[in-house]
């Protein structure tokens, strides 16, 4: 496995590495609103290719304690209180994970997409960890669909999602890396500006944590500054005031989202909010266009 400095570093940034953070507060708004997104494309009837750049191992087993019992186990036994996006979420989730009275793995995002997507929806699956990369050929081997590059996803994604735009009805990017370093976040959003210049109707789709609003803050300034218009979708789920090693929220940029997507993608920030607070009931949302 390789050193992760941030699990080592009291003053490194935090890794938000998917394999250390599976199935916490930040997975379940992400891969709720990535649910949103597919469904919506795919009910489409277009043909939509899926582009992960940061795509991880495929899956990732929970132990009986960590971040997901803060995420993902506060939503596992729920039953019949979910509409909308949250339901179609848990559903896809608990259709992923073999039943147990609690989540024994986790899934990443290439197989939410896998789920959601017909059969004919071509997947490119970028990994940059060699090990993280060999895991997830096994976990997609034997789909013909999938195309998986161990590498930079954000390098040449400009062109990548071009050249899938010009092969596909429709397409999703979720950029969803670790941000070990702070120039990750200028590097992302740079890599966001460029793709959504290059293309006509791609939905782009960037995932971010929070600690504080300050760096949020100045890549919807940065966005802006580049002509990009989007959308940002921000749940907190432990008030900003009190600083820890965990996620306090996280949030997604959005370009192109399909229509009728973050109106569902908002619906469902009151009923994870209210479950996934850490301090009482205490939990906020911000939804921001440009």
């Amino acid at each position: 496995m390789p050193t992760h400095p941030s699990r080592y570093r009291p003053d490194a940034e935090p890794d938000y590495s998917h394999r250390f953070h599976a199935g916490n507060v930040g997975d379940v708004w992400k891969h709720c609103a990535l649910v949103a997104l597919l469904d919506r494309l795919a009910a489409s009837g277009r043909r939509t290719a899926f582009l992960d750049t940061h795509a991880g191992e495929g899956r990732y087993r929970l132990g009986p304690t960590g971040e997901w019992t803060e995420g993902i186990g506060r939503l596992w036994s729920a039953s019949g209180e979910d509409d909308g996006a949250v339901a179609r979420y848990l559903a896809v989730c608990r259709s992923l994970v073999p039943a147990s009275d609690r989540p024994r793995w986790y899934p990443g995002s290439p197989r939410f997409a896998r789920a959601a997507l017909g059969a004919d929806a071509p997947l490119l699956l970028w990994e940059r960890d060699p090990a993280a990369c060999e895991r997830l050929r096994a976990d997609t081997a034997g789909d013909p669909r999938v195309r998986v590059v161990c590498g930079d996803g954000l390098a040449g994604l400009a062109a990548s999602t071009a050249a899938a735009e010009a092969n596909a009805d429709a397409v999703l990017v979720l950029i969803d890396p670790p941000y070990v370093q702070k120039a990750e976040w200028m590097e992302v959003t740079d890599a966001l500006a460029a793709a959504a210049r290059r293309t006509r109707s791609a939905c782009l789709a960037l995932w971010y944590p929070v600690k504080s609003l300050t760096r949020p803050n100045a890549m919807m300034a940065r966005l802006e500054a580049a002509g990009v218009s989007a959308a940002l979708a921000e749940l907190v789920t432990t008030p900003l005031a009190h600083q820890r090693r965990r996620l306090n929220g996280s949030g997604l940029v959005l370009v192109r989202p399909p229509e009728s997507a973050l109106g569902a993608i908002a619906a469902a920030a009151p009923a994870l909010g209210a479950r996934l607070a850490t301090r009482g009931a205490a939990w906020s949302m911000r939804l921001v266009s440009w």
